[in-house]
């Protein structure tokens, strides 16, 4: 039963692999000629937005598949590889949408100078210094999962918000860039000019800074980490990097987790193998060593 029901979700699986794929012929297309056109690029921007939903579903398929697979490296090279394909082509898919922004940036300024040559001068300069290439950054992703708030939030001030040298209508840009599914609905309202950069981030903030919500959902990560399935360093390592990530996130919301160990020790014996747990206080100590 559980094997038929594997079966049908990775037939599933497969359609939406057929969709990136069919995107990213259509991309290289585009890259591959010259500059696109105007409604080159807005076709693209439709198609963007549907390849956009793809990787909801495809993660949503995929948790469905690696809970009743017995193979779990099998199930995380796939995830590995589809992720890879996913970001690089979505990173290939913004860079030729941002050439409508680069190429209007280019545009010569046709301006004559008169007795007011000197103002003229700083008009442009301030121009050019708003309307600049955008440069290369490899943006945080955020599909409005409260336990990835924390990691995007932290990033992308640093990388983006806190910037001087970037104006607010690029931040917007480079914010909706790095924003999925019901994150990017949060703030899909909004249209596109400078002074709707703040109320974006405002937005996002009143919606995911929820300090009891986010520690709700950090807890309960603790509690369900996947099970070992065999034994392998691989297993133990990935087991340790899940619980130390939500620690992490835990001591930045003020939780007390310096006074934890003999109840993550505990919990995260009770996901390894018992081969494993046979091994009792060697494991113990090993955990303990990985943990800090």
């Amino acid at each position: 039963m559980a094997e038929e029901k594997i079966q049908k979700l990775i037939k599933l699986r497969s359609s939406i692999k057929s969709k990136v794929t069919i995107f990213n012929k259509y991309v290289k297309v585009l890259q591959s000629g010259g500059p696109p056109s105007d409604l080159q690029l807005l076709d693209l921007e439709g198609r963007f937005k549907k390849f956009d939903a793809l990787y909801a579903q495809y993660d949503e398929l995929q948790s469905q598949i690696e809970v009743l697979s017995d193979d779990s490296d099998a199930q995380e090279l796939e995830r590995e590889e589809f992720e890879g394909q996913y970001h690089s082509l979505a990173a290939a898919a913004r860079s030729v949408l941002g050439a409508r922004l680069a190429r209007q940036c280019e545009q010569p300024l046709n301006r004559s100078l008169s007795s007011y040559e000197d103002a003229s001068l700083q008009q442009t300069g301030a121009f050019k210094s708003n309307c600049v290439r955008l440069p290369k950054i490899d943006l945080p992703v955020f599909n409005g999962h409260y336990q990835h708030w924390l990691e995007f939030r932290d990033t992308f001030i640093s990388l983006i918000h806190s910037r001087q040298d970037i104006d607010n209508i690029n931040k917007l840009h480079y914010l909706r860039a790095s924003l999925r599914s019901s994150a990017l609905l949060v703030i899909d309202n909004l249209d596109f000019k400078v002074e709707n950069y703040n109320s974006a981030w405002n937005l996002l903030c009143s919606r995911y800074d929820n300090k009891r919500l986010l520690v709700n959902n950090h807890v309960r990560e603790l509690f369900n980490v996947e099970h070992m399935r065999n034994e392998s360093c691989k297993g133990i390592r990935r087991l340790i990097d899940v619980t130390k990530k939500n620690l992490r996130a835990l001591t930045t919301l003020d939780q007390p987790t310096q006074h934890w160990d003999t109840l993550i020790i505990h919990m995260m014996a009770k996901n390894l193998i018992v081969s494993l747990i046979e091994n009792g206080k060697n494991i113990e100590i090993l955990l303990i060593i990985l943990l800090r």
